[in-house]
């Protein structure tokens, strides 16, 4: 097997240790012998470990060290974006496909969901009466709480077959090339009927692409178009004042204009270290009633503590724009995907990705933004020209 390469995928990793273990399970002659090779037992533990012996390394975790190292001494990942997508029906429901943000090795479509009656988990969950063995048990175990688990359990099922059923949307591009959605996520309230969606695309559509046309239900299609690059000035270095975004109080100063159109720009800059943590500005987007930002953070944008608890954001984000309009943002939305069995503390071991969402709408006669990361010690400003050209 060859060596690894100057800035290899950790996912990719992955998926290459569960097809291993696939092919393995499925009886695969040379799969068992590469797992037997290192452990008697067919696992996915074993699969990884095959795996990073075969690259040279003595255990997968080594491997993944390995892996951390070299994407964090590099460069920031360059990154484009695709948008301006109309809403699709497909037979999962509505689906908004919001921007597709792609790097050398992923492309991840990120959109909203309205599912269609069918898709939706039932108001009234037929409920069949559990008998506990005991009134110990019974009151240890209420009724109430069976319910909430089947629920959820439904509300899992029905989520899993609408991500199945989005990858029957058919995506093509204007050279005649076709892409696949291969899995995703979905997140959204308890039965709630609007879904946010993180689908891969495969493969990754370049720079050079003038248009993706995407094809639901009954032949209806629409396009994203690659995103305009914003210019962006970079301020200084400075010490962060006493008050800071996160700490200002009050109603944002924007109101909601009339919608004009949406607005999608990428960036693609690179900040110096904002109280340790390192920012790379990738897209914006501006959508109805609130607008995004996509960015990553090296080497991580929050701190994990046991059992997975988040610690408060370490910089905050402060927006303005030119017509004297105010926006603070909000929780960042980490948009990475974890893969089967995958701890927050490996996802957030190279690079966190992110979206940070700014309320309200941003007003769309705007022509520049001012975005502000501030943290405790050290602030430092970005200049967007946002206009169209």
């Amino acid at each position: 097997m060859p060596g690894l390469p100057d800035r290899p995928d950790l996912d990719q990793l992955r998926r290459q240790a569960r097809e291993l273990l696939r092919a393995a399970v499925a009886g695969e002659s040379h799969a068992a012998g590469r797992l037997s090779a290192v452990s008697p037992r067919v696992t996915l533990s074993a699969a990884q470990l095959a795996l990073a012996r075969e690259y040279g390394f003595q255990s997968w975790a080594t491997l993944k060290a390995e892996v951390a190292r070299r994407r964090s001494s590099g460069t920031p990942v360059s990154r484009w974006s695709f948008g301006g997508a109309a809403t699709l029906q497909t037979s999962a429901g509505v689906l908004l496909p919001e921007m597709l943000i792609a790097d050398a090795s992923q492309a991840i479509l990120y959109g909203s969901l309205t599912l269609s009656g069918n898709s939706q988990l039932p108001e009234a969950v037929p409920r069949r009466r559990v008998l506990a063995p005991g009134a110990l048990l019974a009151r240890l175990v209420p009724r109430r709480n069976i319910r909430a688990t089947r629920d959820r359990r439904a509300d899992a099922r029905a989520a899993m077959a609408n991500m199945r059923a989005l990858t029957a949307v058919t995506i093509v591009d204007d050279r005649g090339a076709r892409y696949a959605i291969r899995g995703g996520s979905s997140s959204g309230l308890l039965g709630a009927p609007d879904r946010l969606v993180h689908l891969r695309v495969h493969p990754v559509p370049g720079r050079e692409i003038e248009w993706l046309e995407l094809q639901g239900r009954d032949g209806a299609t629409t396009r994203l178009l690659p995103s305009p690059r914003a210019a962006a000035r970079i301020g200084q270095l400075r010490p962060a004042p006493r008050e800071t975004a996160a700490t200002r109080s009050g109603m944002p100063g924007a109101t909601l204009r009339a919608d004009g159109p949406q607005l999608y720009r990428d960036i693609g800059v690179a900040l110096p270290a904002v109280d340790g943590v390192r920012i790379h500005l990738d897209s914006l987007i501006s959508l109805p009633g609130s607008w995004q930002l996509y960015f990553s953070a090296r080497p991580r944008w929050r701190n994990y503590s046991r059992g997975d608890q988040r610690e408060k954001d370490p910089v905050s984000v402060h927006a303005e724009d030119d017509r004297g309009g105010s926006y603070l943002g909000g929780y960042a939305l980490n948009t990475g995907h974890l893969s089967d069995g995958e701890r927050a503390e490996e996802r957030v071991m190279d690079r966190e990705e992110l979206a940070l969402q700014f309320l309200p709408r941003l007003d769309p006669l705007a022509r520049a933004v001012k975005l502000t990361f501030c943290g405790a010690h050290e602030e430092i400003a970005v200049d967007l020209d946002i206009e169209t050209t």
